[in-house]
């Protein structure tokens, strides 16, 4: 089944997200069920999501997300990204910079 565009552009938000979430070297399991119910709550394909979840389960860095399917929705990525971040209280200086670079990364490509 072919993915939407609205879905292709979920699931690179999704991959952005575990980016951010990976800022530490790893992607817990509040975090990763946290994704996996956000993908779920913008119905990504059920198929699509675990492909994803496979990386995050297996420890490994998740692949980057396309940034030009980003870049027309700059804010709407921002905006997700930074309440990732906020999501458990604190904010690291690595989360900081992290922002930072996918701030330049969609606005500037």
């Amino acid at each position: 089944m072919a993915l939407t565009a609205e879905d292709q552009f979920n699931l690179e938000v999704l991959k952005l997200l575990l980016h951010v979430s990976w800022v530490d070297g790893a992607v817990d399991q509040a975090e990763a069920n946290m994704l996996l119910g956000l993908g779920r709550s913008w119905t990504v394909p059920e198929v699509a999501l675990q492909k994803l979840m496979e990386a995050v389960k297996a420890g490994r860095k998740p692949s980057e997300p396309n940034w030009d399917l980003l870049r027309p929705r700059a804010d709407d990525v921002l905006q997700a990204a930074r309440a990732l971040v906020l999501a458990d209280g604190k904010v690291q200086k690595e989360e900081i910079a992290l922002l930072k670079s996918v701030q330049a990364l969609l606005m500037n490509g």
